[in-house]
């Protein structure tokens, strides 16, 4: 047996045998560096296409420097009286040379730390609002504006007095009324009531109060009205004497008169939050 395997070892059908495992060896060695190589082409693409995708993504401006952006824009106002041109478009030689300035106007200020894409973004968006406010103007549609921010601002602070009163100690909501109720608080608001522009006023023991009716929602449900009616109650309870004082303003529901709001109901409402109708 050794005598066959010596002769088999060194005969020139086994070398030729072994030097074709070899090539194929080889050649399935050169595919996978070539695939490798190739995969980390890809990869490498992959990634400049993530990084532009995000650089091309709108990145929320700090508020500090925004407020710092208007606060540069007005000295550079007063002093030089240099505008934006709102008649031409915000990569215009001339309103980039201003935003430049707004931005080293900005930097300069040593005693707050603003990045400069920020301040950049912030002098850009300040364009576009003195831009579409013009536009309102000449619209005629400046006073509707204006009604709808003040509208939004009073549910934005609907929205903060419920978020108070819902991690109140004193608050009424069992563990699993608060999972429902946290619908409230999207960023949409799709579950606050606005209410009228219009004002009315009423003589109390505690002042004189402001009276603002609420817009109905069609769609809510009595079960996301009592759980408003409960965290609005909570949060009146926890407020100083001194502060339930100057908290002079009452919000009506009545059916009967209360407007109806054109607000639909959101897609995705829970069936508990959403009026039966049989």
């Amino acid at each position: 047996m050794i005598i066959v395997a010596d002769v088999l070892l060194y005969s020139p059908v086994y070398h030729f045998q072994m030097i074709l495992l070899y090539q194929q060896l080889e050649e399935e060695r050169q595919k996978v560096k070539g695939l490798q190589k190739e995969n980390g082409a890809l990869r490498a693409e992959n990634a400049a296409l993530q990084q532009k995708i995000a650089d091309g993504k709108k990145k929320p401006i700090p508020n500090p420097t925004k407020a710092e952006v208007r606060h540069c824009y007005k000295n550079i106002v007063s002093r030089d009286r240099t505008e934006f041109d709102l008649n031409v478009s915000v990569d215009h030689p001339d309103n980039k040379s201003i935003i430049d300035r707004v931005v080293n106007n900005t930097q300069a200020r040593r005693d707050i730390t603003v990045d400069i894409h920020d301040a950049r973004r912030a002098a850009k968006a300040m364009f576009i609002n003195l831009r579409d406010d013009r536009n309102r103007v000449l619209n005629g549609k400046k006073s509707s504006q204006l009604k709808g921010v003040r509208r939004r601002n009073r549910m934005v602070q609907k929205v903060k007095s419920r978020k108070m009163a819902f991690n109140s100690t004193h608050c009424k909501l069992t563990e699993q009324q608060k999972e429902k109720a946290k619908i409230m608080f999207s960023e949409k608001m799709e579950y606050i009531s606005s209410d009228e522009d219009t004002l009315e006023t009423e003589s109390t023991p505690e002042g004189l109060k402001t009276i603002r009716t609420v817009r109905i929602l069609p769609f809510e449900s009595s079960e996301l009205k009592g759980y408003k009616q409960s965290l609005d109650k909570t949060y009146r309870m926890d407020l100083t004497p001194e502060s339930r004082k100057s908290h002079l303003t009452v919000l009506k529901r009545d059916p009967s008169v209360s407007p109806m709001s054109m607000r639909p109901c959101p897609p995705s409402a829970p069936h508990w939050a959403v009026i039966t109708l049989d």
